[in-house]
Formats: structure tokens, sequence, C-alpha cells
């Protein structure tokens, strides 16, 4: 199989996944603009902007690895289908998170995904190495290190969401703002 139809199954499925979540959004009951400051129309708004992000983010992540790959093996193409199954359970948790934001389980279930996906991305990326050319290797390592920094961060965030279940959703805000810093700061230093 050539990278382009992995690349392109991919980008199929993170498109599919943003159409589902934007289509689980309800208009407002009434054309009042107090509608839109209601408690539960903003959960459910701030729930798909977070997940929006999440996706972008992990897009991003995945041409990042996948761009350098040189050729395509079995491996990295079940790697490739596990991380984009734990990213395709989104779409559920969003919802379930976003009508319920203040409850344990769907807090939880929300953050358990992402750092599912992250762990899918830290894989992915572990499996690439060996397809990469020698002299990108150290900057893919270094990317493929953070991620495993953020997976056991999410790891100590799920712990603390048991209790506090708002920390899911300010742990996944605070993951996307360290990747996006650090990844933009690698990039220059590249």
């Amino acid at each position: 199989m050539s990278k382009n139809r992995l690349e392109a199954f991919s980008d199929g499925v993170f498109a599919i996944l943003i159409t589902i979540m934007v289509l689980e959004l309800k208009t407002p009951e009434t054309a009042d603009w107090t509608e839109i400051i209601k408690p539960a129309f903003f959960a459910t708004l701030s729930a798909y902007v977070l997940s929006f992000l999440f996706i972008a983010s992990f897009w991003i992540s995945h041409h990042t690895i996948i761009t350098p790959v040189k050729s395509i093996n079995q491996k990295l193409l079940w790697t490739n289908n596990l991380l984009l199954l734990a990213v395709s359970l989104l779409p559920l948790v969003t919802a379930w998170h976003g009508r319920f934001p203040n409850a344990v389980a769907p807090n939880v279930c929300y953050l358990l995904i992402y750092v599912l996906s992250v762990l899918g991305l830290y894989l992915l990326g572990q499996v690439a190495l060996s397809h990469v050319a020698t002299n990108q290797q150290q900057f893919c390592q270094q990317t493929n290190k953070i991620r495993l920094h953020l997976v056991v961060f999410g790891l100590l965030a799920l712990l603390l969401t048991f209790f506090i279940p708002q920390i899911s959703s300010l742990a996944v805000f605070a993951i996307l703002i360290y990747w996006l810093t650090n990844s933009w700061q690698r990039k220059k230093t590249k």
C-alpha cells in the first residue's frame, strides 16, 4: 500500500469525525439571544470547540508523523488504525461530555479517549521511526518523547477527574496549549 492511501484514509476519518460532531450540535430552542448564553448550550458548544481543536491537533500530529515515512508496512497500517479507533470515539464522548459537563462518567470517558488517542499517536510515532530517514529520527524521537509525557500527565489528570470532573476539560485544554506552543518552538529550532 502506498503512503498516499494511508494519508487519504486517515484524512477522511478525521474529516468525517468533525462532520459528525458538528451535526450533533442542536440549534437553540428560540430566536432569543439568551439561548446562546444558557449553560446547556454553552457546555455543548465548548465541548465541540475543544474536540474540534483536539481533532485538528491530532490531524496535524498525524501528518507530522507520516510525512517523513518512506515506506508503509502492515504494522504501521494497523497502528494507524488503532489510533483512528481511539479518535473515532470522540464524537460519542463529546456529545456525552457536552450534555453532562459536571458528571464524573462523561468527563472520565472524554479524558480517557484523549489519553488513548495521544497514546495511539505515540505508538504510531514509535512504529514510524523505523521507516524514517536517519537524519530525521532524532527530531521524531524527541517529539514522540513529549507525547509520552502527555500520556502520563493525562493519566494523572484522569485520576483527579474522578474527584473533580471539570479537570478533564482543563487537562485537555492544557495539553493542547502545551502541544501547540511546544511544536511551534521545535519547528523553529529544527
